[in-house]
């Protein structure tokens, strides 16, 4: 059974057609229960794509609020020598409402459930960051906090639960030849699972996963650039 087939959203009739952006918002849709629509929003407020399992009208409408909430956040926090706002998350008794901001630009948008921003669903955000930024074109700002996300694909592994199998960055898949080693940073719910790979070019990095965010990244090698 596919996670569509799983999950309990049905998406709405759609008012435009799908663009390269809406598979990228789809698996977010769907990444957890509780998401009820995530939309790709410009800085006029404008609704790039979208997908949702509310009417079209609803989620164009609200990511257009919180466009103008998410600048006004910010104002006062640059005011208050809070830095650069790129996060918020309202709560309310039906509804919570996030924003993630991707560039100066552009936003992701999501309505959820009460309740429902899980760290598994944190960890979809910034793949969804991520793989919006890669297919756009949009470079990383300096504000960002997590500069090194990546997607991965995992396979079965002996003595393992899991091993990494494939990563995406920056729109380009790399295949992973061999696992050369896999051991564990920290401890409890902050514990992070490495893997040193060696990819089909040849190339030895190494992937960290923070379970607690189903997040995956790259950990920057000695000599790169910062």
């Amino acid at each position: 059974m596919s996670r569509l087939e799983r999950s309990w959203a049905k998406e709405a009739p759609r008012d435009q057609v799908e663009s390269a952006f809406t598979p990228i918002l789809r698996r977010l849709l769907y990444r957890t229960t509780g998401v009820m629509a995530v939309a790709f929003v410009d800085e006029e407020g404008e609704c790039v794509d979208y997908c949702s399992a509310l009417a079209p009208y609803d989620i164009k409408v609200v990511a257009a609020h919180l466009r103008v909430l998410i600048e006004d956040v910010g104002r006062g926090m640059s005011k208050a020598g809070g830095g650069e706002s790129f996060f918020l998350h309202v709560h309310a008794d039906e509804r919570d409402l996030v924003a993630r901001r991707i560039s100066r630009e552009y936003l992701l948008v999501l309505v959820l459930k009460p309740r429902a921003l899980t760290r598994r669903l944190l960890g979809g955000i910034e793949h969804a960051v991520s793989e919006l930024r890669a297919e756009a074109a949009i470079s990383v700002e300096v504000w960002e906090p997590f500069t090194d996300t990546v997607m991965v694909e995992v396979r079965g592994a002996v003595g393992w639960a899991y091993a990494p199998a494939a990563f995406l960055e920056r729109g380009v898949r790399t295949e992973i030849q061999d696992v050369l080693g896999r051991w564990m940073e920290g401890a409890g719910q902050h514990a992070r699972l490495c893997f040193r790979v060696r990819t089909v070019d040849g190339e030895e990095l190494t992937l960290v996963h923070d379970r607690s965010l189903d997040r995956w990244e790259r950990q920057r090698e000695r000599g790169d650039e910062a």
